[in-house]
């Protein structure tokens, strides 16, 4: 949630905010300036810059104080019951359980094997049995504080009640309450993991992250964490039957060992579950233990009759049903899952349930519980109110249940995982929409090209973009089909990344095959200024998609991502952190804008990866189930994590550059040796061609020759070309000549003079000749003709590792897996993997750009390093976010809703679904309501007649 600008610490930190960017901004200016300026005022102003930066980030990081008094303690349990009242009778109205009365349920006491000595959970004589009307639902409140230990375990069957009880229990104890006491707090056991936290460990943590303010606090004595060591929380845990059967029996030793009398609980559980857990464990000592009865039909008709709209005479739609109600109907109406059902089913006075005593159509049980399962999504969005049309919902639902949710392998029912979704689409989907989203940013470089040096200023024209672009698409299609790893923490191994390795080379090879095949390099090879084929531009681009989908697979990204959070998302002071480092970032970025125009491509990025972090640690509210590390491990793993991409990115792009300049080479060798050398001097058309003494080669034309010279300042070499070529002339001023030239193959390049005029570059007036002046000129031994095309990819394949590096390093240092098991909901760890994803998007970019810039600044202008890095770090940043689970969950949301198979705003569609009680939230999974629910919706959407019976039934 946004924090108030009024708060005082808010505007304190704003206004240390504007101080800090008006000092650095002035150092820079300063930084930048010609030198008339006062050297000391610079100073000061970088030493003022530096401390208030400094405070900045030591207030964000400065954890609010608590108060750990009694009275506070009490202070914050009544805050807690307001918020738990309020968030349950939500629930309740929700469930309709008071609309007019909740369906009464009772049940019987267990007793052993299932249940403790009845000494122990009386301590002392074993009374008699309650009256039957001591057993009601209504009673449970009172049934719970008569038990001595104050422990009580609800048993029963699927779709017996046992969370409407646990609901009704929470709500029937905080009504009771007085100010000061105890306050009942339902929690899901689903997202527990007894093998790893204690009960009271991971009860605090629960309470902190679904209560935000009860998280505040130094270290691990949270405010969640007193109160429950005073004796303040009554745990409600609900679904012990939905931890995975091999922890049960461990989930029971931990209670009996954490429970004492400041800890009362009450606990719910299926009943063939809870014999197999205390087989494999032991009963909760002192513990009373009841199971839910089956409803019997007078209490159903009660029911039934009281929630339907009367008639004139008094009686209901339900009133002839139920007079005579068949065998098969009286076996259904017996569990409250089918019972309500029946009412929201029936509960539109256009539907009328006497059709469920036509023999004809359900002539078993299970036909009925068919039926209302099958109408059942439909009567839920059937209100005017809904914003989706009920078959919409209904034929959306149909296809989750069948083709995205699957089951759980862990917990045996059927999940909902919102990364899964882009399991949902062909396969080739899942390749080529990440591979657009990454390339939609592409088009960016286009208009900002011209603040850099970079290749992608020989952008002039339009088709050249899109060439590019279409074979960059193409090697990012194959690179994350075939690079990445099926999963999380696959490929990391030698074996593993052999295969890349191989994998890799075999792509390149290819590539290069087609590039000696169109365009064999016979000069040799330049990366700017220079007349680049179209072909040539559609093969480079699918060498670069396929070096930086190698540069993700060794960072560690995968085909199927899982959510991930930021290493410090554990931490009691996240929030503070996350803008601190977004703050950091946006300061930086101010620096290069003190360097020059050329580099504010770079100022641009590190202004805007900052201030994503600060908007997403402005929504970052909900607390993060991964573990905390501290700034010491982050920097260890970025630390090697850096080591691991600098070294495996450098022999994977050293090795794919050379295989690839090797290929192209051997093939611009055979094509200058497959043209019999012509003698030392002769005529070829209009050029004629000679060998000097010392084995210059050169070419005079025989007739003026029409080209264009380029100027670049004074002192600069100008560049020569033919006219209308299609090259950008990056603000130089062209002069037309008409005049007899002559080219000198020089060492450092061809050379090009003409009468009155200084040489000119003229490496691209040579791409141009006829073929055998060319190769003519190309001549050479084979082994320098193979080393001017390896040599610059071998370069190349430097600068990959170098950005490789730090797009590795940051990976490891900021991806943690969410705990989906104890995450607050399916937002929340949206929520989280988004602002992980843009911090190591960020971050990565910054970095990259970083590196790339230092390259830039040591090396000549117009060499390999100045012109490859903008396009290369500017595409990491994108692709970083592009492949994560946040980034792919967004192709997936278009490919579904353009197919028809889900809406627009799925998530929001599927928390509607949720809150008309369609679907439940276990940790970040969503589940239906039931699982026959879920069986009966996939069996519908595979046979559209419904004419296969596939809900299993609940008896």
């Amino acid at each position: 949630m946004w924090t108030p600008l009024g708060e005082a610490r808010v505007r304190r930190r704003v206004g240390l905010g504007v101080v800090a960017a008006a000092l650095v901004a002035l150092t820079a200016v300063l930084a930048s300036g010609d030198g008339d300026n006062d050297e000391a005022s610079m100073w000061i102003s970088a030493i003022s810059a530096f401390v208030s930066v400094c405070a900045l980030v030591a207030d964000l990081l400065r954890a609010p104080a608590g108060d750990g008094t009694p009275g506070e303690r009490r202070r914050r349990a009544d805050e807690l019951a307001e918020a738990v009242q309020a968030q349950w009778a939500a629930e309740a109205r929700l469930r309709r359980l008071q609309d007019p009365e909740p369906l009464s349920v009772r049940w019987s006491r267990v007793g052993p094997p299932l249940a403790d000595h009845r000494r122990n959970v009386r301590r002392g004589p074993v009374l008699p049995e309650p009256r039957d009307g001591d057993q009601r639902l209504e009673r449970i409140v009172e049934t719970f504080r008569s038990v001595p230990s104050r422990r009580l375990v609800v048993l029963g069957g699927p779709g017996a009640g046992k969370t409407v009880l646990a609901v009704r229990f929470v709500l029937g104890m905080l009504a009771v309450r007085r100010p000061g006491d105890r306050v009942p707090v339902l929690f899901a056991l689903a997202s527990w993991d007894p093998c790893s936290a204690g009960l009271r460990e991971w009860l605090a943590e629960r309470l902190a992250t679904e209560y935000r303010p009860l998280g505040t606090g130094g270290g691990a004595c949270t405010s969640a964490r007193e109160l429950l060591e005073a004796g303040l929380v009554l745990p409600v845990l609900d679904g012990l039957d939905e931890l995975p059967e091999r922890v049960r029996g461990e989930a029971l030793r931990r209670l009996n060992a954490e429970l004492d009398d400041r800890l009362p609980v009450l606990l719910t559980c299926r009943t063939t579950d809870w014999a197999r857990a205390v087989q494999a464990g032991d009963v909760v000592t002192a513990a009373e233990v009841v199971e839910l009865r089956p409803l019997d039909f007078t209490t159903v008709r009660a029911y039934l009759e009281c929630t339907t709209p009367s008639r004139g005479d008094g009686s209901t739609v339900w009133t002839p049903v139920l007079a005579a109600p068949s065998v098969p109907l009286s076996e259904v109406l017996r569990s409250p899952l089918m019972v309500a059902l029946a009412r929201t089913v029936y509960g539109d006075r256009c539907r009328d349930p006497a059709e469920l005593l036509d023999a004809g159509r359900f002539a078993t049980a299970e036909h009925i519980e068919e039926h209302l399962l099958d109408a059942f999504v439909p009567a839920a969005f059937g209100d005017a109110r809904g914003t989706w049309h009920p078959e919409a919902a209904h034929r959306w639902l149909r296809c989750l249940a069948r083709d995205v949710g699957g089951r759980d392998r862990v917990h045996g029912i059927w999940r909902l995982a919102w990364w899964e979704l882009p399991t949902a689409m062909p396969r080739a989907m899942r390749v080529i929409g990440p591979a657009v989203l990454t390339l939609l940013t592409a088009f960016w470089l286009v208009p900002l090209a011209g603040y850099g040096d970079g290749a992608t200023r020989d952008w002039r024209l339009s088709p050249s973009v899109l060439v590019h672009l279409t074979g960059l698409l193409l090697g990012l299609c194959f690179g994350l089909a075939f690079l990445l790893p099926s999963r999380p923490g696959v490929g990391r191994g030698p074996r593993e990344l052999g295969r890349t390795a191989v994998t890799l080379t075999v792509a390149v090879t290819a590539v290069g095959v087609a590039y000696g095949l169109v365009v064999p390099p016979v000069v040799g090879l330049r990366f700017s200024d220079a007349i680049t084929p179209k072909p040539v531009w559609f093969l480079n681009g699918c060498f670069f998609g396929l070096i930086v989908s190698m540069l993700f697979a060794v960072a560690g990204l995968s085909g199927r991502p899982s959510p991930m959070a930021l290493p410090w998302s554990g931490g009691p002071n996240r929030r503070g952190t996350c803008r601190a480092l977004g703050i950091a970032l946006a300061l930086v970025g101010l620096v290069p804008l003190a360097v020059g125009r050329r580099h504010v491509l770079l100022a641009v990025t590190g202004v805007v990866a900052g201030t994503m972090l600060c908007l997403a640690a402005q929504r970052y509210g909900k607390r993060a189930t991964a573990p905390y590390r501290v700034p010491t491990a982050v920097l260890r793993s970025f630390g090697s994590g850096l080591l691991r991409g600098l070294f495996l990115c450098q022999a994977f792009g050293v090795l794919a550059s050379v295989v690839f300049g090797g290929v192209i080479g051997a093939f611009a060798a055979h094509e200058i040796r497959s043209v019999a050398a012509p003698a030392s001097e002769r005529v070829i058309g209009d050029w004629h061609v000679r060998m000097s003494a010392d084995g210059i080669r050169s070419a005079t034309s025989t007739k003026p020759y029409p080209f264009l010279l380029l100027h670049d300042g004074e002192g600069a070499e100008p560049l020569a070309i033919p006219r209308n070529a299609d090259i950008a002339y990056k603000g130089r001023v062209p002069e037309p000549v008409y005049d007899r030239v002559r080219i000198r193959m020089e060492s450092e390049g061809p050379v090009l003079t003409s009468p009155g005029r200084p040489p000119a570059d003229a490496w691209n007036v040579v791409l141009t000749l006829p073929q055998p002046v060319r190769l003519w000129l190309a001549q050479r031994p084979t082994l320098v003709v193979v080393r001017d095309a390896v040599v610059p990819f071998a370069a190349f394949g430097l600068l990959i590792g170098a950005v490789g590096g730090c797009a590795a390093g940051v990976h490891r240092a900021l991806s943690v897996p969410s705990d989906n098991m104890r995450a607050t909901g399916p937002r929340g760890t949206l929520r989280t993997d988004r602002a992980a994803a843009l911090a190591r998007s960020a971050l990565a970019a910054v970095l990259a750009g970083g590196t790339c810039l230092a390259l830039a600044w040591a090396v000549p202008t117009g060499s390999l390093w100045n012109t490859m890095p903008t396009e290369l770090w500017t595409t990491i940043g994108p692709a970083a976010a592009a492949l994560s689970a946040w980034g792919r969950l967004g192709v997936a949301r278009v490919w579904l809703a353009v197919t028809g198979r889900a809406p627009w705003r799925l998530m929001r569609f599927l928390d509607e679904a949720h809150r008309r009680g369609v679907l439940r939230q276990s940790g970040a999974h969503y589940e239906f309501r039931h699982l026959c629910l879920q069986q009966r919706l996939a069996a519908r959407n595979a046979d559209a007649g419904g004419a296969r019976p596939a809900a299993r039934s609940l008896r």
